[in-house]
């Protein structure tokens, strides 16, 4: 099942291209501010958030393409071009048929979603627009990718809660052992709209307090949590192509929490011996500190020592797909030979790295409290 990562992409609140995310990981920056949201009936707070900058698509996507997309495929569409620029792929050069696109989504586009749905009340059944249909299904960013580039292999989407990326993943991955395609578009995308937001306050999910601007702290049980959004998106290629890889993941897997230890199973004796540092999706959730510190512990059981454990959705923010954001994260960690120390609340918890030496193996370990478990091995290439 090994594979390369040739590229990466991303669109998030720490910045709007590999090298701003980078550069905010390592300056411990936070992309979490106070941002207005207006819920239904008319009310507006302010609250924080980690809401992504704009997908600056100058240069990269043909204007005539960019009229189709709304906010989310334009992150995931330009994210998806930043991963080719960066893996030297120029899109004209691809094989179309060997070339595909598996993206993970929780929501879809939810601002489109909602227009959609606003038309039908508004103006009936026979009358509802159907561009605004046509742009709310799940698949909707996959398939504006492919068009943008021209590629008419496989286009998948996979929804699977906060672990749609590591479907998507692991589904990739699955494709490539195939022989089905030789290159693939690998992302995951999902956005905070006023709407959702309205909704998690309902259900004292997200945070409304304006004192939490300095952002989520993901090691402590501090519900309701600070959410964000964004998209990522990683050129996933078979292992003997020529292309200069960034990382390589040797394995990844995905099932049910419980019924195996999928970390268990993917560690062989010798990455067993190399894994120096463990991320995972802990989100700072009350519900979820007692599901997330199990986790931990079936880890330093497994390894027989204690290991280091990292989350940065302190800089980048809690949403569905930030498994993307992470995976991302760890390429840069592994092929920039550096260890970035995370944030929790705003301060940078560098005693939680003290120590680290650049890693040659991360182990990404997901467990989501819905009973889905994830764990994928990457390493530098």
């Amino acid at each position: 099942m090994a594979a390369i990562i040739t590229g990466v992409g991303v669109v998030s609140s720490l910045g709007a291209d590999p090298v701003s995310f980078a550069k905010g990981l390592r300056g411990g920056r936070s992309g979490c501010a106070l941002h207005d949201f207006e819920y239904l009936g008319g009310r507006k707070v302010s609250a924080p958030a980690y809401l992504a900058m704009p997908a600056d698509a100058k240069g990269l996507i043909d204007p005539k393409k960019l009229r189709r997309m709304d906010r989310l495929s334009r992150m995931c569409a330009v994210s998806a071009r930043q991963a080719l620029a960066m893996a030297g792929i120029d899109a004209s050069t691809l094989n179309p048929a060997r070339t595909g696109v598996v993206f993970g989504t929780a929501f879809g586009a939810m601002a489109t979603t909602q227009a959609f749905v606003d038309s039908w009340l508004k103006q009936g059944e026979r009358h509802a627009s159907p561009l605004n249909f046509m742009n709310s299904v799940h698949g909707i960013m996959a398939s504006l990718i492919a068009l943008d580039l021209g590629i008419t292999g496989v286009n998948l989407t996979l929804s699977q809660r906060d672990l749609s990326f590591e479907g998507a993943l692991v589904t990739a991955l699955e494709i490539l052992e195939s022989g089905e395609a030789d290159t693939l578009i690998v992302g995951a995308g999902d956005e905070l709209t006023p709407l959702l937001h309205d909704f998690g306050a309902r259900v004292h999910y997200v945070n409304l307090d304006a004192a939490n601007a300095r952002g989520l702290d993901p090691f402590a049980p501090t519900d309701p949590t600070v959410p964000g959004d964004g998209a990522a998106v990683i050129v996933l290629e078979r292992a003997d192509s020529k292309r200069k890889p960034l990382a390589k993941f040797e394995a990844a897997a995905m099932g049910r929490l419980g019924k195996t230890d999928l970390a268990a199973k993917l560690l062989s004796s010798d990455l067993r011996s190399i894994i120096s540092l463990a991320t995972t999706n802990r989100g700072g959730s009350k519900r979820a500190a007692a599901h997330f510190a199990r986790r931990e512990n079936a880890l330093d059981g497994l390894l027989g020592r204690e290991l280091v454990k990292l989350t940065h959705r302190g800089n980048f923010g809690d949403s569905p797909s930030a498994g993307a954001l992470q995976c991302v994260a760890n390429v840069l960690m592994l092929s920039g030979g550096e260890v970035f120390a995370p944030l929790a609340a705003g301060e940078i918890r560098r005693d939680l790295v003290a120590g680290v030496a650049a890693p040659t193996a991360i182990l990404h370990d997901a467990a989501s409290v819905s009973g889905t478990h994830a764990a994928y091995v990457l390493t530098q290439a």
